[in-house]
C-alpha cells in the first residue's frame, strides 16, 4: 500500500520513485499513476491551496484539471488494484491478503484517501510553487500521456539505478 501511494506521490512531485516501483511492470506503474491522478491532485490542492496565489493556476484551473484527471481514471482501477495487491503482498505480511479480501467498494475509498493524505502530508510547502508550475506544464497532455510519461521516467531511472548498482556505485 505504501509503495503504491509512494509511486503516486512521486508522480505528483515529479520525482522518480525507483525504489517503490521495483518489480512493477511499466504498464502497472502507468495504471497506478493513471488511477491516482485525481487523488494526487486533491492532495496537492489540500496541501498547497492555501499557500498559492488566489490568481494562480491551481486556484483558477484546478477544478477543470481535477475533472479531466477524474474522467477515465476508473478504467485504470483493475490494473492499479493488481499492482496494489502485488505490492501489499511484498510489503507487509498479511496486508496483501487483507486488501485482497476487501470489496472494491471499501478498498477504493481506502486507497484514494491514502494517496491524497500521503501527498498532502509529504509535500513540503516550499515545493508548492514548483508543483503548481509542473501541473500547469503537464495540463495540456491527456491524463494517459501524463501517466505514461511518469511510468517512462520511473523505468529510465530504474534502468540507471541498475547500471549504477552493477558498477558498484
Amino acid at each position: 500500500m505504501k509503495k503504491l501511494a509512494a509511486i503516486a506521490a512521486a508522480a505528483a512531485l515529479f520525482l522518480p520513485a525507483t525504489a517503490q516501483a521495483e518489480e512493477m511492470s511499466p504498464a502497472a506503474v502507468q495504471a497506478a499513476v493513471r488511477y491516482s491522478l485525481p487523488h494526487l491532485l486533491s492532495g496537492v490542492r489540500a496541501s498547497c491551496g492555501p499557500k498559492l496565489s488566489a490568481n494562480g493556476y491551481l486556484a483558477t484551473q484546478g477544478d477543470a484539471l481535477l475533472a479531466r484527471f477524474s474522467q477515465g481514471s476508473e478504467a485504470a482501477w483493475p490494473a492499479a488494484k493488481t499492482a496494489l495487491m502485488q505490492l501489499g503482498a511484498k510489503e507487509e505480511k498479511g496486508m496483501g491478503a487483507m486488501l485482497g479480501q476487501m470489496p472494491d467498494s471499501a478498498l477504493k475509498p481506502f486507497v484514494d484517501a491514502t494517496i491524497s493524505t500521503m501527498v498532502a502530508t509529504k509535500l513540503k510547502p516550499e515545493n508548492c510553487g514548483d508543483v503548481e508550475r509542473g501541473l500547469e506544464l503537464l495540463a495540456p497532455l491527456p491524463p494517459e500521456n501524463i501517466a505514461g510519461l511518469v511510468g517512462f521516467v520511473i523505468e529510465m531511472a530504474e534502468r540507471d539505478d541498475k547500471k549504477k548498482d552493477a558498477k558498484g556505485g
